[in-house]
């Protein structure tokens, strides 16, 4: 759990190649008198680095970053959709709902052509709601977890697969509910098995034959970009409308004009790579196939936190994912090889769950520990003069600001105490330089010692998740000064609410160095499940009982 009482915060690792980038590690502090940031190393900082502003109460300030762009044009901070929840939801029921009234009728008809060639349930006492209410309700369940709905990207072979792994639960559910004792299991083990065959059959069938049916309307699938600098995406963009029946409805290409030497007549040429936001915004897009060149003309690291932040699927495909030579409508049965980056909590469900999630844990957790509350208050007051509580302020979610409630652990004045202890102390400067925090901070007293290695310090931001400012689980939160050093990737960052624990307090903490730390930030943000929060807090327990990393 974060140590945040001055700014002193920590670090974070883990091995996510495709998002770890490069973060320019200068620190941006701010010469308010005269308006201009100044890097850690006293040097001015250049007209070409980039400003952000951050809003929020009490923050006026402009801090300025410097880091290279990669692809031509700067990092935005990002603004939230219009009706950008209500768009995805509307995009989602319309392309999922057709597929699972298919899947129900064709489970009914199964039923009814049993019936019809004498086969018979022998219902007796048992109400049809008991039976098939819910082998309904489970079927479009598993389907759901299996990816059927919206069911995007899937070819043939893969949506046959995942329909016959469905049914068979489905059935084996039923079958486990006949009961070789009942007198009448093996009139029902046959209608199972004989409805089971005939969906398996016309499953497939009449899907597909829908989806070729739903792709000649306008109002079926997520409408998508392609993105890359090569003549390849064009012909990606070409197969997608060829092959609509995969739910992607493609709107045009996203590529870098003096590259391909394109113009506004172009077929299928939508704009450049500043423009990707713009037209997502405009046209609803949440999906986007990024076409990784052979030759690496673009970072997929920087296309993705540069000009793609704002869409929550982001498809991936190269040559090392099996992009071909020649794409036309014969090739590519099986749908779109490569892989999926995604931005989960960019969406309106994944939000709700997560806000769900961060409120019944948050009130559990005040409940149960309030004598502990009470017992290090008085506590507090009695070893040392001050306040109990101690906010600092921190960036938060689209770019905002806060504070961070946590026990107070330093003497008071201890933000005032640092430059004389560094000018006294100069072989400590470059740690604090570095890591925002000392191992052996002299301004900690003995009773924040304690409440620092157990983490117990920060049991506060409970009060911060209730209010919507930090989350249970997510990146740490960080201060204005360490915007600089996340570079690129803190407009991903500020797409999320900081969490009093997360990837980097159990990967480390304090043990690890501030580039793995982003790096563990950033994977969070983009593998973001509720299983890997719940993970996380199992983690985060064993971490605090060892104290690993904690100081």
């Amino acid at each position: 759990m974060d140590q945040i009482e001055t700014g002193n915060d920590n670090n974070s690792d883990l091995t996510a190649r495709l998002l770890s980038g490069e973060a320019n590690q200068s620190t941006a502090t701010m010469d308010t008198s005269h308006g201009t940031s100044v890097s850690s190393h006293g040097t001015s900082v250049s007209d070409n680095e980039r400003s952000i502003q951050l809003r929020g109460s009490g923050i006026g300030k402009i801090v300025r970053t410097s880091y290279p762009d990669r692809i031509r044009g700067s990092i935005r901070i990002p603004e939230p959709r219009a009706n950008g929840n209500r768009g995805y939801i509307g995009q989602l029921l319309r392309t999922s709902l057709p597929l699972a009234i298919v899947d129900i009728a064709v489970v009914c008809l199964a039923g009814c052509l049993c019936m019809l060639a004498g086969l018979d349930w022998v219902i007796n006492d048992l109400t049809v709601s008991r039976w098939i209410i819910p082998t309904l309700l489970g079927y479009l369940l598993v389907n759901t977890v299996m990816g059927l709905y919206p069911g995007v990207r899937l070819g043939v072979v893969d949506e046959l697969r995942r329909l016959s792994l469905s049914l068979t639960i489905i059935m084996l559910m039923l079958g486990v509910r006949i009961g070789l004792s009942s007198p009448i299991w093996q009139d029902r083990a046959i209608f199972l098995l004989t409805a089971y065959i005939l969906c398996l059959i016309m499953a497939p069938i009449v899907r597909s034959r829908i989806r070729c049916i739903l792709a000649n309307t306008s109002w079926w699938g997520f409408p998508t970009i392609v993105c890359g600098n090569d003549a390849a995406a064009f012909n990606v963009c070409e197969w997608l409308s060829n092959n609509r029946r995969l739910g992607l409805r493609p709107l045009g290409v996203i590529s870098d004009p003096d590259v391909l030497e394109l113009d506004q007549e172009t077929p299928w040429f939508l704009g450049n790579w500043e423009s990707a936001r713009e037209i997502a915004e405009q046209k609803q897009v949440f999906w986007s196939v990024l076409v990784e060149p052979p030759k690496q003309e673009i970072d997929v690291t920087s296309a993705l936190e540069n000009h793609l932040g704002i869409i929550p699927h982001v498809f991936v495909v190269s040559e090392l994912t099996g992009l071909p030579d020649h794409w036309n409508r014969h090739q590519m049965d099986e749908g779109l090889d490569g892989f999926l980056v995604e931005q989960h909590l960019l969406l309106p469900i994944p939000q709700m769950i997560k806000r769900g999630m961060d409120l019944l844990i948050a009130t559990i957790v005040a409940l149960l520990l309030a004598p502990l509350f009470v017992a290090l208050a008085i506590a507090i007051k009695l070893t040392s003069k001050g306040p109990v509580f101690y906010g600092h302020e921190r960036v938060g979610k689209k770019n905002t600001s806060f504070h961070a409630w946590k026990f107070r652990t330093m003497v008071v004045g201890a933000d005032k105490m640092i430059d004389d202890y560094l000018n006294e102390h100069p072989e400590y400067r470059e740690e604090w330089e570095r890591d925002h925090k000392l191992k052996h901070d002299p301004r900690v007293n003995a009773l924040g010692k304690f409440m620092r290695k157990w983490s117990i310090d920060e049991l506060p931001q409970v009060w911060n998740v209730l209010t919507g400012d930090m989350s249970i689980v997510g990146p740490r939160p960080i201060v204005i000064a360490e915007i600089a050093k996340y570079g690129e990737h803190y407009e991903t960052l500020s797409t999320v609410l900081p969490g009093i624990t997360g990837l980097w307090q159990v990967c480390g903490r304090n043990d690890t160095t501030y580039e793995e730390r982003i790096q563990l930030d950033v994977y969070y943000i983009h593998h973001w499940s509720p299983w890997l929060d719940l993970y996380l807090l199992t983690k985060t327990v064993k971490t605090v009982l060892f104290t690993k990393g904690a100081y």
